[in-house]
């Protein structure tokens, strides 16, 4: 009985890692949103300054990047600990594994690095939009059509 609720909590501490990590994810993305919101409103006069505009459109694309990093660095850790926790209920006597061992870099090499991470389309349809969306600006404003 005593092996079977060491299990249990276990998997609880695994299980609130993993929430953790998806609703780190989750601000990641909504930070990101406001950033890039709040920059652009802010900023509108300088938008529409012939010298500094193409500038801070691209500074907005620079800040834009690293957000998408970290969503996806977020969503591997995630991955990460989903695989601890499919280990932990295979091997449920620890024969294998050492019981509450949650360190990621165990099973690391089993999830996709984070720069993979960013290609996928979980991850992509949410960035590339505003990218393209503000790269397309750059490019008008430099070619004299805004």
């Amino acid at each position: 009985m005593e092996k079977q609720e060491n299990l249990h909590k276990e998997l609880e501490f695994i299980q609130a890692v993993i929430l953790r990590m998806a609703n780190n994810s989750f601000l990641v993305k909504g930070w990101a949103m406001t950033l890039m919101a709040g920059l652009i409103a802010l900023g509108k006069d300088v938008l529409f300054d012939e010298n500094q505009g193409n500038v801070y459109l691209i500074v907005i694309i620079a800040l834009v990047i690293p957000f998408w990093w970290l969503d996806a660095f977020y969503l591997r850790q995630e991955r990460i600990f989903r695989k601890i926790y499919e280990r932990a209920i295979d091997d449920p006597d620890a024969k294998n594994r050492k019981r509450y061992d949650l360190n990621p870099r165990v099973l690391a090499t089993e999830v996709a690095s984070t720069f993979k991470i960013m290609k996928e389309r979980v991850i992509y349809w949410f960035y590339l939009p505003f990218i393209f969306l503000l790269a397309l600006a750059v490019i008008l404003r430099a070619s004299g059509v805004i």
